[in-house]
């Protein structure tokens, strides 16, 4: 009753032009009202709480249920792969932590060493059954432990990605890039033959240096690489043959490459005006 008292009489005020002491008047009605329903509000919500309590046993069980239903659902979706962290060094331990195997390489994007051979199974298979030969190559960086112990873990992977990018624009659409473990690289080159093995060769070394120009200091020692070659079918008809192949061409280039280092420098010979 009193708000609806406050509410004619401040109309009734505004209609007949009362005195001041009159609008007061309905003013203070109206916020006795006010006052009368914010402490009795307090009182509503108790009894309204008791009505809740008392209706609550009755739905606890249905939100159990429902509960029980969204447990179940969510035990049977699959779980999401989360994104791999940037920085990563592999593949091998996010296999670890995820159990799923990835394609690629998370350091270099390149594809990872499990991938690339069963790729390579195809890729023999497409060159077998279209008579074609091939090439496969295996790339080992020089002295990277050297490199890692020098400027740090952080330039050694920026090193790596940098083969690899180099190598990317090295290859052609269609041959197949790895980063097989560490700082070895596979590529395999389909339908190329064996002549062309040594140009390649050559090319992926230009590509190395190039690759130690833009990442390593400039008074750094130039960037080198062993390579081994094998060539399909000549060397080998199977991935295993030809893998052994360019492991065994691998360790020759390694072997050679210490006796060159072993080999003493003759003295320049120094020419005086006389």
């Amino acid at each position: 009753m009193l708000p609806i008292l406050g509410a004619l009489l401040a109309a009734l005020a505004g209609h007949r032009n009362w005195p001041i002491p009159l609008s007061l008047l309905a003013m203070a009605v109206i916020a006795l009202a006010a006052a009368v329903i914010y402490w009795s509000a307090p009182l509503n919500k108790r009894r309204s709480g008791q009505r809740i309590e008392a209706s609550l046993p009755a739905v606890v069980p249905e939100v159990a249920a429902a509960a029980e239903q969204l447990d179940e659902v969510a035990v049977t979706l699959p779980s999401i792969p989360s994104s791999p962290t940037p920085g990563s060094i592999g593949t091998r331990a996010d296999t670890l932590v995820t159990g799923e195997a990835r394609e690629t390489d998370l350091l270099t994007g390149l594809l990872g060493s499990e991938a690339f051979f069963a790729r390579l199974t195809n890729e023999l298979n497409r060159c077998r059954a279209a008579n074609q030969t091939a090439i496969l190559v295996v790339c080992d960086l020089d002295a990277f432990s050297e490199i890692n112990q020098s400027f740090g873990l952080i330039d050694g992977n920026r090193m790596l990605r940098q083969v690899a990018d180099c190598f990317r624009l090295t290859v052609r659409e269609g041959d197949m890039l790895s980063r097989l473990g560490g700082d070895e690289f596979g590529i395999f080159f389909p339908g190329l033959p064996p002549e062309i093995a040594e140009s390649r060769v050559r090319d992926l070394r230009a590509a190395v240096r190039e690759a130690g120009l833009l990442t390593l200091p400039e008074d750094s020692a130039q960037m080198t690489a062993c390579i081994g070659i094998s060539c399909f079918p000549v060397d080998g008809d199977t991935v295993d043959t030809l893998v052994a192949a360019a492991g065994l061409s691998l360790i020759k280039a390694k072997h050679e490459r210490r006796e060159k280092a072993r080999r003493p420098i003759p003295s320049a010979l120094v020419l005086t005006r006389g």
